[in-house]
C-alpha cells in the first residue's frame, strides 16, 4: 500500500492498493473522504500512470 501525503506530511492525501487478478492489474484509490476510485488495466505501467494522471487532476501542484 502507498500512502501519498502533502509536502508537510501532514495531511493523507490517498492510498493505494495495487493487486492482480489473472492478467488484470487493480488499482485502488482511497480517498480521505472514505471515496474508492478503482482502475484496471492488463499493463503494469499503464496501471501506474492511470494512478498518476487521477491524482495530479485531484492535487494540481
Amino acid at each position: 500500500m502507498l500512502k501519498f501525503t502533502d509536502d508537510n506530511m501532514s495531511e493523507r492525501l490517498a492510498e493505494v492498493e495495487i493487486s492482480k487478478e489473472g492478467e488484470t492489474y487493480l488499482a485502488r484509490i482511497i480517498l480521505p473522504s472514505g471515496d474508492v476510485v478503482t482502475l484496471e488495466n492488463d499493463d503494469f505501467e499503464e496501471v501506474l500512470e492511470q494512478i498518476a494522471n487521477d491524482l495530479q487532476e485531484r492535487f494540481p501542484s
